[in-house]
C-alpha cells in the first residue's frame, strides 16, 4: 500500500479545470511503434515492498554514484512543484536538507543533515538554500559531482521568496560520503562553490565532453511557481565552459555560448549523452528531446542534436524549425516525439554492431499514451491528450546509424495503488533518476554498452524518487494528489539479439573489449 506524503486525501469528485490548450511545435507526431523489432525488452520490479532500506521521498534532486553507492542531494519532498501551496500564507520549506547515501546491494543507507548548526555541516544558511535547490543541472566527473543553478527558496527570512541560483558547486564524493556515514569534520570540507550569472539556470541539463562542460537550455525563474501561467527567461542556448578544479580552488574558463534561437526555448526535458559511429570512429554527443514550452505554451516535439563542441542543430531537414507554416507536419521524414515528453528517469544503450543509439524513457509526462481499448484511441491504439498527462508508460527513442529516428512502446511501471479501500493507480517517473548497477559495461559518458551485455536478463540499474500522482492531471484538479516518491524500481533488461545481427554483435563485443575507450 502506498501513501502520499504531506498531502491530505480529498474524497469529493471535482471537475478538472485546465487552461486553453496551446499549440505544440507540431500538430502531428510520428507514430509510436508497438511490438517492433528491438534487441531487448525491459521490465521494472518493485525493489523492496517492505522498505528494508530507509530513504527519502524526494524529486528533482542531484544524483551521484561512487563505489557502488548512490548519493542524493537537494530536491523537493512535496508534490508537483508545490501547486497545492496556498500563496496567501507562508508555506513550509520542502527542500531536502539531508545528504543521503544508499547501498542498493546491501540495502543499507545513511543520512546526515546539512542545516547549519546541525551535525557539523559547516555551511551558511545561504549555502544550504542553494545546495538544496531543485531542478539543477549536474554532471559527475570521476569522484567529483558538479552542480549548476537550481530553483528554490532563496531568502533566509522570507520562505515565500523563490529564485534561480547562480552557483557552480563541486561535491567531493568520497569525503562527503564518509561524512554522511558519521565521519569527523564538516560537510563544508567537501563542498566548494563559486557564483556567476553563467550558471543561473534551472530546468536544463549539463554534460561534459572532452573536457568541455555543456549547459543545455533551461530558464532563469525568480518567483513562486504556478504551473504554465508564467515562465522565466529561457536561455535558448548551449553554454560551454571548462571547469578548473585542483581540489582546493574552483573556477572556470573558455566560456562560449551559442546564439539564442526560438526553437531552443526549452526546459524540463530529457537530455542525454550519446555515441555514434563516424566512419569507424566513435564520437560523443548530446541529444535533446521534446520539453516545454513553445511561445504558445505548447510542447516541443522535434529533437535537437548537440556535437562535442556544443553546437546545437534541430533535426528538421531544412524546414522552418518553429513550424510556423506546418512544414514539419507535412514532412514524414522529420521525427516528431509522441511519448515521454518531460524530464524522467532514463538510460542509454549503444550498439557498435548496428550503430544504433537507444534511449529508454521511464514515465513522466506525455502527449500520447497507449490504450487500445479507449474509444478515443487512434488506429495504432494511442490516445492524444494536449493537456500532457502524467504517465507510467515506457518508451525508447532510437537513432539509427543513418540519422533516422523511431520511438517504440515498451510497457509500463508495475501497477501500484494508493490503498485498499479506494485503490487508485499511481503514476511514476517524472523528475526521477536512473542509477546504473555496479559492474555494468558503460562508455565513459555513462551510455551502456549493449553489445557487451549478456543475452537474457540483466539487472542494469535502478530508478529512484520522482513525482508520483494518482491521476493523469493534478494541476488545478482538487480530487487528484501528488507527492514525492520514495519508491525504488529494479530495471531488468532482457537482451534478444536480432537473428540477422547475432554474428555481428558477437564480433563487436570481442572488439569492444580491447577497443580504445572514448576519451574524457
Amino acid at each position: 500500500m502506498l501513501q502520499l506524503q504531506r498531502i491530505l486525501r480529498v474524497v469529493a469528485i471535482a471537475t478538472v479545470t485546465t487552461p486553453a490548450f496551446a499549440a505544440n511545435q507540431t500538430a502531428t507526431v510520428t507514430p509510436v511503434i508497438v511490438g517492433g523489432s528491438l534487441p531487448y525488452r525491459v521490465a521494472l520490479q518493485q525493489y523492496d515492498t517492505a522498505r528494508q532500506m530507509q530513504r527519502p521521498s524526494v524529486h528533482s534532486f542531484v544524483a551521484g554514484e561512487y563505489d557502488g553507492q548512490w548519493v542524493v542531494i537537494g530536491g523537493q519532498s512535496n508534490g508537483l512543484h508545490g501547486f497545492d501551496v496556498d500563496r496567501t500564507s507562508i508555506p513550509e520549506r520542502f527542500q531536502n536538507s539531508d545528504v543521503w547515501v544508499m547501498d542498493p546491494v546491501n540495502k543499507t543507507s545513511w543520512s546526515r543533515s546539512l542545516i547549519p548548526g546541525v551535525a557539523s555541516s559547516g555551511l551558511s544558511t545561504e549555502q544550504l538554500l542553494s545546495i538544496t535547490s531543485a531542478n539543477t543541472q549536474f554532471e559527475q566527473i570521476g569522484d567529483r559531482l558538479y552542480v549548476t543553478g537550481g530553483f528554490g527558496d532563496d531568502d533566509v527570512v522570507d520562505p515565500t521568496s523563490r529564485d534561480t541560483f547562480s552557483n557552480l558547486t563541486a561535491f567531493d564524493l568520497p569525503g562527503l560520503i564518509d561524512w554522511a556515514k558519521g565521519g569527523t569534520g564538516m560537510a563544508g570540507d567537501h563542498i566548494r562553490q563559486i557564483s556567476d550569472p553563467l550558471f543561473k539556470v534551472t530546468g536544463g541539463d549539463m554534460y561534459e565532453i572532452d573536457g568541455k562542460m555543456h549547459l543545455v537550455f533551461g530558464q532563469d525563474f525568480n518567483q513562486p511557481y504556478d504551473g504554465n501561467r508564467v515562465n522565466g527567461e529561457y536561455t535558448k542556448q548551449v553554454r560551454t565552459f571548462t571547469i578548473e578544479d585542483d581540489g582546493t580552488n574552483l573556477g572556470f574558463t573558455e566560456v562560449q555560448s551559442t546564439t539564442p534561437e526560438d526553437h531552443f526555448r526549452r526546459r524540463d526535458l530529457n537530455v542525454y549523452p550519446t555515441i555514434r559511429d563516424n566512419n569507424g570512429s566513435l564520437e560523443q554527443g548530446i541529444t535533446v528531446l521534446s520539453g516545454v514550452f513553445t511561445e504558445t505554451r505548447g510542447a516541443w516535439t522535434v529533437p535537437i542534436e548537440i556535437d562535442a563542441d556544443g553546437n546545437p542543430t534541430q533535426i528538421d531537414l531544412g524546414n522552418d524549425p518553429v513550424n510556423a507554416n506546418g512544414e514539419l507536419d507535412n514532412d514524414p521524414n522529420v521525427f516528431k516525439q509522441g511519448m515521454n515528453n518531460y524530464h524522467s528517469a532514463k538510460l542509454g544503450l549503444f550498439s557498435e554492431a548496428t550503430g544504433a543509439m537507444h534511449e529508454l524513457l521511464f514515465g513522466g509526462i506525455t502527449l500520447q499514451e497507449y490504450d487500445p481499448t479507449n474509444p478515443s484511441a487512434d488506429a495504432n491504439g494511442f490516445v492524444t491528450d494536449l493537456a500532457l498527462p502524467n504517465t507510467s508508460q515506457i518508451s525508447s527513442v532510437v537513432r539509427y546509424d543513418d540519422g533516422s529516428y523511431e520511438q517504440h512502446f515498451l510497457g509500463a511501471f508495475p501497477e501500484l495503488f494508493t490503498d485498499e479501500l479506494d485503490p487508485q493507480l499511481m503514476r511514476f517517473g517524472s523528475n526521477a533518476e536512473f542509477f546504473v548497477a555496479d559492474g555494468i559495461p558503460t562508455y565513459e559518458n555513462g551510455v551502456l554498452n549493449l553489445d557487451l551485455l549478456p543475452v537474457g536478463d540483466t539487472t542494469v540499474g535502478y530508478i529512484f524518487g520522482g513525482i508520483i500522482t494518482n491521476a493523469p492531471h493534478v494541476f488545478r484538479n482538487e480530487a487528484a494528489l501528488s507527492s514525492a516518491s520514495g519508491e525504488i524500481f529494479t530495471v531488468v533488461l532482457t537482451k534478444i539479439p536480432e537473428p540477422t545481427t547475432t554474428a555481428l554483435i558477437g564480433i563487436a563485443a570481442a572488439i569492444a573489449v580491447a577497443r580504445r575507450r572514448l576519451p574524457r
